[in-house]
Formats: structure tokens, C-alpha cells, sequence
């Protein structure tokens, strides 16, 4: 009976709940603000100033009324068809698209439950396929018995148990929690992550792009002759003549001290997202598939093959490098990233060598046996570095030739001899290890990561030389895959050789997809 049941589901058109006017609602809202962080200082200068134009209260009216309209018109539109093979969608009211997505090319699968679904105990389950930008599919306001039902059926051509809905009705759960219930059979706990961890990967991981841009124009509206003349303000100013004016000990160390402050302030701000978005993280392993689950404000489930994984990356930047940690990164093919929305891919967070030790025996479905992140590596040629470092300088000697010295030039000078530093930083992490199946490829400047290539997942290989390379008997290896092109500058050609023929030699032997 069961099995009679799940058959009649999969061959009907299905639509989404009303629910569902919500998320495409706040959906098309995230969309217009996503793309529109440069108007923030203008809507923030123009409340100060008062919107009395009653065209502003007709414009925003209208505006309201589209957006929900349009919500209206996609739910109202929106049809889903699950097939033995495939996923069916249906959608659009003038241009109507019909999608048909074969089961074998879903990349990822996961669940979404975010603030405003949470009352009803509904969730969004995103398809992601290779080869596409933009999620595939999205079935919003999804009970969480059957986002799991559909979620079964969709991975089930990569799961060692159970297939199709009839599997997913007998292992039915009573407490729709994502973060606590089992998703598969056999799953094992792989990583997980506290409130501390999750605070230090905020802390390394801040970003304080954004918050410039907003943040320079808002704070332009200060009046800040008014700010220096405050009580508070002359009392600072006293205090730094007295204490700090003549003694340049003190100098370096009120800077020191202002610029780790003003970091850490800002980094409050990336620390609450990370434990909002990932809290509480937990990676685990069903069969040879990753399962991720965390989040409070919008609950998270990611599922994602370890034969899809294209490149593992091992990231540092510096202040994770004074913490001795890593985030690890399993890079998919190309704009299909399971947080596609900030450009990521999978990750771990705050993860020290020994727990990258103890998690690679689990993950070598992912096409390697390696079991070490490696702590030295072969540089590449210091030729590299020569034919770059020169450039920056041109700059400032013609000017300094045409114009004298003069503190312009001077900081021209300044500019161009720390870029060429930072060249020759670059130059000294740059470097690769190869061991039989794999390619260890290390960059960074002040940080540093390392990407682990799986020989079997290459699709193309590239060996060019120039005539100053030549001589030198160097060459650019470039190893072409789904996720993108890695490339190994200025390496021995013989290192380049051996590399590329065992590359070729593997995949030449290899009838397996390399998603």
C-alpha cells in the first residue's frame, strides 16, 4: 500500500502551500536590499532630513503592492512533479519555463527553515545542480515531513540505503528538528562546533568591506566640530598631550591599541552572524554524503556528495594564523556553491591540525587518501618574482625624474616598494607538493591556504612556457577542473611533466562522472 502510494505522488503536479507567498515575499525583499547596499546612506541622510513629499508614501505604496503581487503571481504559478528520474518544475505567468532536472546532475540538497517559517514548522528545500548559478529549484513552505519525503527521493542515486519516497515513509520523524533528528540510517558525527568556536571563526573570518561602505558616508553626517568641543572630547585631548605627546613609545602603543580595538568592535558584528548562522554546527556522514545542520535564526540542513567534491581548501588568513586555526572549504563546481548566496562553498569552521587529521580518513570519497595537511612544500621559481617586482616602481621614478622629490613622490615611493613586498610574499608562499594521486597547491601573503587537487577530478591539463622560462627550465602547469582552473607558476618542467602525465594517466583509465 505504501509503495502504491508513493508511486501515485510522484506523477502528480503539486503546488506549494499559501505559505509560500511569505518567502517569495521576503525573497524578492532580500533580493532588492542584496543589490541595493549603496542607496543605504542616501535613505539614511534623507530620514534626517525629513520625508515630507507625499509622492514618497504613493511610491512606497506601490511598491509594496508589486512585490506582493508578484509573490502572489509566482506561488499561484509555481508546479513541482517528481519523477523516478528527474524533478519536474513548472513556473511563470508570461514566460513560462518548464524545467525537467535529472537526478544524477543535482549537486546539492538541502533544507531551510528561516524565522518567519518557523511558528508553522515549515522549511524551503533548495536544488542546486552543476553548471548552474542560480539555485535550480526552490519548494518553499514545505512541512518537514515531506521535505524530507522529496529530499530522500532526490539523493537517492547517491545514498547506499534506501530509495525513493517509500524508504523515506518508514523512517518518518516524530520531532521535526534539524539540528537533532537522524537524516539517513548510519549517519555519523563527524564535526561539531560550540558557541567558542564559532565566535574565534567570526573573529578571523571578519570582513570589514561592507561595513566601510555604509559606514564612511553615515558617519560624513556627523558634525563633528560639535563632537571636538564636547567635555569628553578635551578631556581625551589634555590626557594625550600630557601622557602621550612626547614619548613615541607610548605613540606606537595608543595606535596599536586603537587599531585592535576598533578590529575587535567590528568583529562583534562577524562573530554574532557566524553564531547565528552556523550555531550549532554539525557535520556528519550518511553513507558517502557530507550532512551540515546549525542555524537560530534560519535553521540550515546542506547535503552534499563527497564524489561532487572538486577541491578541499584549507584556509588561514592571519589573525587565524596567531590562533592556529583553518577553515576548510569543499569547493563544487562552479556557481553551484551550497551558500551561494555569499559566494562560499561547504565549510568548517575553527579547525586545528589534529581535528584536520582525524577528519580526513573520513572524507577520502572525495577522490584522496591523504591523511596529513603538509607543512612544507616545493617554491616556485624566484623568476617569478623578478619579472614582477620592478613594475611598481615605475610610478614613482618617473614622477620623482619629472617632479624632484617631494612628499607626493615620496608616497608613491612608500606605495610602490610595499607592493613589491607584498610580491615577494606572495612569491615565498606560492608553492605545490605532489604525491602519486594528489597535488597540494599552497598561496597566501600574510595568511596562507592550501588546495588539495584530486588527480581523477582534472579535466584538462596545460603546460606553457615563455622564452625567459625556457631558459630558466620552468613552465606554468595549469590543471583545469569543474570548480575552476588552479595554476602552478614557474615549477620545474619536469615537476610539470610528471604531474601532467600521471593527471592523464589517471583519467585516461577513470569511467567515473567527475561531479
Amino acid at each position: 500500500m505504501t509503495s502504491t502510494n508513493s508511486q501515485t505522488s510522484t506523477v502528480k503536479w503539486s503546488g506549494l502551500s499559501p505559505w509560500s507567498i511569505v518567502s517569495y515575499i521576503f525573497n524578492t525583499i532580500r533580493q532588492v536590499l542584496s543589490n541595493g547596499y549603496a542607496i543605504i546612506p542616501f535613505v539614511y541622510t534623507g530620514w534626517q532630513k525629513g520625508f515630507n513629499s507625499p509622492w514618497f508614501i504613493v511610491g512606497a505604496a506601490a511598491v509594496v503592492t508589486a512585490v506582493i503581487t508578484y509573490a502572489i503571481v509566482q506561488w499561484a504559478m509555481f508546479r513541482y512533479r517528481l519523477f523516478d528520474d528527474k524533478l519536474g518544475v513548472r513556473h511563470g505567468l508570461i514566460f513560462k519555463k518548464a524545467n525537467e532536472i535529472p537526478l544524477s546532475k543535482i549537486q546539492n540538497v538541502r533544507l531551510e527553515q528561516p524565522l518567519y517559517f518557523r511558528p508553522m514548522g515549515l522549511y524551503s528545500l533548495v536544488v542546486e545542480t552543476a553548471g548552474s548559478k542560480e539555485d535550480e529549484a526552490v519548494l518553499a513552505a514545505v512541512s518537514y515531513q515531506r521535505a524530507m519525503e522529496i529530499k530522500q527521493h532526490l539523493v537517492s542515486d547517491i545514498q547506499p540505503s534506501g530509495s525513493g519516497l517509500t524508504a523515506s515513509h518508514s523512517t518518518k520523524s516524530s520531532s521535526p528538528s534539524i539540528a537533532n533528528d537522524s537524516l539517513e540510517p548510519q549517519e555519523k558525527t563527524l564535526v561539531d562546533k560550540g558557541v567558542k568556536d564559532l565566535l574565534l571563526f567570526g573573529l578571523y573570518q571578519n570582513n570589514l568591506f561592507w561595513f566601510s561602505i555604509i559606514a564612511g558616508p553615515i558617519l560624513s553626517q556627523f558634525d563633528w566640530s560639535d563632537v571636538v568641543q564636547t567635555q569628553v572630547a578635551k578631556n581625551a585631548l589634555d590626557w594625550y598631550y600630557l601622557a602621550i605627546d612626547n614619548n613615541l613609545l607610548n605613540q606606537i602603543l595608543l595606535i596599536t591599541t586603537l587599531v585592535l580595538g576598533f578590529y575587535l568592535l567590528l568583529s562583534l558584528i562577524s562573530m554574532a552572524a557566524s553564531v547565528l548562522k552556523y550555531y550549532p554546527y554539525r557535520l556528519s556522514l550518511s553513507g558517502k554524503t557530507l550532512h551540515r545542520t546549525g542555524g537560530i535564526i534560519a535553521k540550515q540542513n546542506d547535503a552534499l556528495a563527497l564524489r561532487r567534491v572538486q577541491v578541499i581548501r584549507f584556509s588561514q588568513p592571519i589573525v587565524a594564523r596567531l590562533l592556529k586555526l583553518w577553515t576548510l572549504s569543499f569547493k563544487q563546481v562552479k556557481g553551484t556553491e551550497v551558500e551561494q548566496k555569499a559566494k562560499k562553498h561547504m565549510l568548517i569552521p575553527s579547525m586545528n591540525r589534529q581535528e584536520i587529521t582525524d577528519l580526513m580518513p573520513a572524507i577520502n570519497g572525495a577522490g584522496s587518501i591523504n591523511k596529513v595537511l603538509p607543512t612544507h612544500y616545493n617554491t616556485i621559481h624566484i623568476g617569478w618574482f623578478w619579472r614582477r617586482a620592478l613594475l611598481p616602481l615605475i610610478i614613482p621614478a618617473v614622477n620623482t625624474i619629472g617632479m624632484g622629490l617631494n612628499p607626493m613622490t615620496e608616497m608613491l615611493w612608500v606605495a610602490g616598494f610595499s607592493f613589491t613586498a607584498g610580491l615577494y610574499l606572495r612569491y615565498r608562499q606560492w608553492g605545490y607538493l605532489f604525491n602519486d594521486d594528489t597535488c597540494w597547491i599552497h598561496t597566501g601573503v600574510l595568511g596562507q591556504s592550501w588546495h588539495l587537487i584530486s588527480l581523477i577530478k582534472v579535466q584538462h591539463v596545460a603546460i606553457t612556457q615563455t622564452k625567459g622560462q625556457r631558459k630558466r627550465g620552468v613552465a606554468n602547469l595549469e590543471l583545469g577542473l569543474a570548480s575552476g582552473t588552479q595554476t602552478i607558476p614557474y615549477m620545474p618542467v619536469e615537476d610539470a611533466r610528471i604531474i601532467a602525465e600521471r593527471a592523464l594517466a589517471i583519467t585516461a583509465n577513470n569511467p567515473n562522472n567527475w561531479i
